[in-house]
């Protein structure tokens, strides 16, 4: 709400910076979209990621919607996995007014630590709608082994 500033409106002003609930909504606010009003962010993609650990494998999903299979590179490279491609708008000829727009584009290069070794001769990924899912196998070191109290 807008108010006219009137000398006799400073105590209005000052009681609403020093409520701890106004501070609240505007620290919310803040995390809630942290860029807005950077426009220039809606080219930088970056894919969301679950990683979920079993006794014998790494399995990484991650969210790449809108690619084709061939558009995205996976490896692994000092015990990290990465993700890279570039998720490109479509070209269309005719001229479009955004009203509200939050998907992004651009290039992407994820890089996901692994807290375990892994055998990279038998890692497979599969992409299957917009998902790609990174089975990574643990290297015979990383696996845990039961051990035998001796007597």
């Amino acid at each position: 709400m807008l108010q006219k500033w009137l000398p006799s409106n400073r105590e209005a002003r000052l009681r609403r910076r020093d409520d701890p609930e106004n501070m609240l909504d505007v620290f919310e606010e803040m995390w809630a979209r942290p860029f807005r009003g950077f426009e220039d962010f809606s080219t930088v993609f970056t894919p969301s990621v679950e990683i979920s650990e079993k006794e014998d494998e790494v399995i990484v999903k991650a969210e790449i919607p809108g690619l084709d299979h061939q558009d995205i590179d996976v490896s692994v490279e000092n015990n990290s996995l990465i993700l890279r491609g570039d998720k490109k708008r479509e070209k269309k000829e005719e001229k479009e007014n955004y009203v509200h727009m939050e998907c992004s584009y651009g290039s992407f290069n994820r890089v996901i630590p692994l807290r375990v070794g892994v055998d990279r001769e038998k890692v497979t990924a599969s992409y299957k709608k917009g998902i790609l899912t990174v089975r990574l196998p643990k290297s015979e070191t990383s696996k845990s082994k039961k051990i035998a109290i001796e007597k």
